[in-house]
């Protein structure tokens, strides 16, 4: 696990700009489709907007949500909302949750369902950006719920008590077959826990520790800055 740390968000951003072209390229000229799963929250929003000015085969780009509120998609709180509005114009390919269709679980069942189909069996993303919350959670993984024990599904419903709400989350069986995966991190509540993380801690339990991806590489990009 490699740790990247920068003072100004400015510096975070152009990085990880760098880094998204450096592994959308090979992506493309390999398999034609360069296909990315984005956290959501308000953390990478910033990334998200400057990605979208950059002259880029989008047409080519599949954007997927690595997690979703089980919301309406115009809903405030909808990720598909956030990242929409961000690459709106850009003409990516942006798959959402169907979160009108009934309950959380027959949206995960189809989301997993449209992956599978998109990316093959097992999929493999190209590069997938997690958080991490003040509690440790990723995704939707939040602690003390059923999802960190899923071993089958890809992409599971998930029932935050603490929250009182549905979630539909990525899991670590699909986490584990990325090709990339990045933590998108900042502010000093954060610090704990990618330290925890860059150094391999095999005793720290929060959710996000938990995050492998077997046969790709996991980077930490750190912004220091609130």
């Amino acid at each position: 696990m490699t740790l990247h740390e920068f003072p100004t968000p400015g510096a975070w951003i152009d990085a990880m700009v760098a880094g998204w072209e450096a592994l959308g390229g090979p992506a493309l000229k390999a398999r034609g489709t360069f296909n990315v799963s984005l956290s959501g929250g308000s953390t990478p929003k910033a990334l998200y907007q400057k990605l979208a000015t950059l002259s880029w085969p989008w047409s080519a780009t599949h954007l997927y949500l690595g997690d979703e509120r089980w919301v309406a998609p115009d809903h405030k709180d909808s990720n598909y909302r956030m990242v929409q509005e961000a690459f709106h114009g850009t003409g990516a390919n942006i798959e959402r949750v169907h979160s009108e269709i009934g309950t959380a679980e027959i949206g995960a069942r189809d989301y997993e369902k449209r992956i599978r189909t998109n990316l093959g069996d097992p999929p493999r993303f190209d590069l997938i950006l997690l958080g991490i919350g003040d509690d440790g959670h990723t995704s939707s993984l939040f602690p003390e719920t059923a999802a960190l024990k899923e071993t089958k599904l890809l992409m599971a419903p998930n029932f935050v008590p603490k929250l009182g709400v549905w979630r539909v989350t990525s899991t670590y069986t699909l986490l584990r077959y990325a090709r990339a995966i990045w933590f998108v991190t900042r502010g000093p509540s954060k610090d704990p826990y990618i330290r925890a993380l860059a150094a391999e801690d095999a005793t720290a339990s929060f959710p996000a520790a938990k995050v492998r991806s077997d046969r790709g590489t996991t980077e930490i990009y750190h912004c220091t800055s609130p």
